[in-house]
Order: C-alpha cells, then sequence, then structure tokens
C-alpha cells in the first residue's frame, strides 16, 4: 500500500554534505600547516582518525553534541592536535575554516528537486526531519531554498528531540494527519532514521548514494533500500 506521507532526512539524503569533506580537509589542512610547523598530510589524517572515534559513538554523541557540531568539531581538531603535539589553541581557527570550505562545496543532489516536487503534485505529504544545531539547519534550509517543498519541518535543535527518539517521528505524523504505517521516511543512516522510523511503524528506506555499506552487523535493517531518489519515485509510482 502506498503511503500518504513521505518524511526525508536533509544531510546526505537530499544535500550532498560529504562530498566535499576529503577536499575542504585537504585545503584547511595545507593551508595552515606551514603556522603549525607540520605535514598537512599526516595532520589531515590524524583528524580523520579522531573524527571517526569520536563519531563512533553515536549515542554518546547524541547526548552530548549533535546539537553543538560547531563545539564537537572544534573539539576533535583540538584532540588531533594535541596528539600530534601541536598548538592546540589553533583549533578554533581550523575549525572555522573547515566550515567555511565545506559549506561552500554542499551542493543537493541531482535528484531532490524532481522528487519533491513530483511527491507535492502527486498529492504526498512531505515533512523533512534533521538532525544537529538549529542554526545551522536553518542555514541550509535557506541556502538552498527547501523550505516551500515541505509540510513539516522537525529540527532537531528546535524541537529538542532528534532521530531516532520516537517523538520526532510521532511529531512529524500528527503535524500532517498521517497515522505510522501511512507514511515511509528516507534517509542514510541505518541508527537515527532506519531504527528511528521504525521504532514507531513508519516504513523505513535506507538510501546509500552508492558510497555507503551496511557491514555485517548493522544497526537496523531496512524496510528498502535505495541507491537514488530515482527507485523511491518508481516505488511511489511518480
Amino acid at each position: 500500500m502506498l503511503p500518504r506521507a513521505v518524511f526525508f532526512d536533509m544531510d546526505d539524503t537530499l544535500l550532498n554534505t560529504s562530498g566535499g569533506v576529503d577536499a575542504s580537509w585537504g585545503a584547511v589542512c595545507e593551508e595552515f600547516s606551514a603556522a603549525l610547523g607540520c605535514d598537512p598530510v599526516t595532520l589531515r589524517a590524524t583528524i580523520k582518525a579522531e573524527m571517526q572515534r569520536f563519531w563512533s559513538d553515536e549515542a554518546s554523541v547524541e547526548r552530548e553534541w549533535r546539537t553543538r557540531l560547531e563545539e564537537a568539531r572544534t573539539h576533535v581538531i583540538g584532540l588531533a592536535l594535541t596528539r600530534e603535539g601541536l598548538d592546540v589553541d589553533r583549533a578554533p581557527n581550523l575549525s572555522r575554516r573547515y566550515w567555511e570550505e565545506n559549506s561552500s562545496r554542499m551542493r543537493l543532489f541531482d535528484d531532490a528537486i524532481e522528487t519533491l516536487t513530483s511527491l507535492r503534485s502527486s498529492g504526498f505529504q512531505v515533512g523533512l526531519i534533521t538532525n544537529g544545531p538549529a542554526s545551522m539547519q536553518r542555514w541550509k534550509i535557506g541556502q538552498f531554498a527547501l523550505e516551500s517543498y515541505f509540510d513539516v519541518l522537525v529540527i532537531e535543535g528546535e524541537f529538542g528531540h532528534g532521530k531516532p527518539s520516537p517523538k520526532v517521528f510521532q511529531h512529524a505524523l500528527a503535524a500532517v494527519g498521517v497515522d505510522p504505517h501511512q507514511a515511509w521516511h528516507v534517509g542514510d543512516n541505518l541508527y537515527a532514521d532506519i531504527a528511528g522510523a521504525q521504532s514507531v511503524g513508519i516504513h523505513a528506506a535506507w538510501i546509500h548514494r552508492d558510497r555507503l555499506e551496511m557491514g555485517e552487523s548493522p544497526k537496523a535493517i531496512p524496510d528498502r533500500v535505495i541507491a537514488h531518489l530515482d527507485e523511491l519515485r518508481t516505488a511511489l509510482e511518480v
């Protein structure tokens, strides 16, 4: 049975926020390496290792840092600088430059607007459910003129709860007036998007964008797996 409402994650589902990460870190490490007295490649590798370690415990990050992403980034850069014996006071400057670099590289996926437009014109209720700080997520929504495509927007930093909390999905359902079995949710994060949606009975579609692998012990098993949004449109007959 087709749903009446479709909810979307934003980062790396509709908006390509990870595609410029490596280039952004490369540019920032190159820019600061002379002043820090280090090899930029080594600095990049250390920052990457610290980032992976920090973000691996999603539950802990959810409790402490997810609405403080800029602080989290600065904290992790500080850990990397400390590990390399470099000036930790430079961490805030590196963090700011990284945001400038990466935000300038963010782009909507080619299929995002076509999909949202098709769903709206076909009579579906459409929602955006995104984790993160209010100011950062509102900047992205405004920068890419996304607000008008949605009947409801749930932003963690504004709502007070984030995915995978059932409260987030229940709020979105109530806002568009549908029951859980009448909704689908599309996202790239198995823990936040898939497990969260399934916890309230929403059909959960995992989008991997040809860059993610589920692994041997996934945090959730999606109801549907898609690489790109054209597969979603096909499934929804739009």
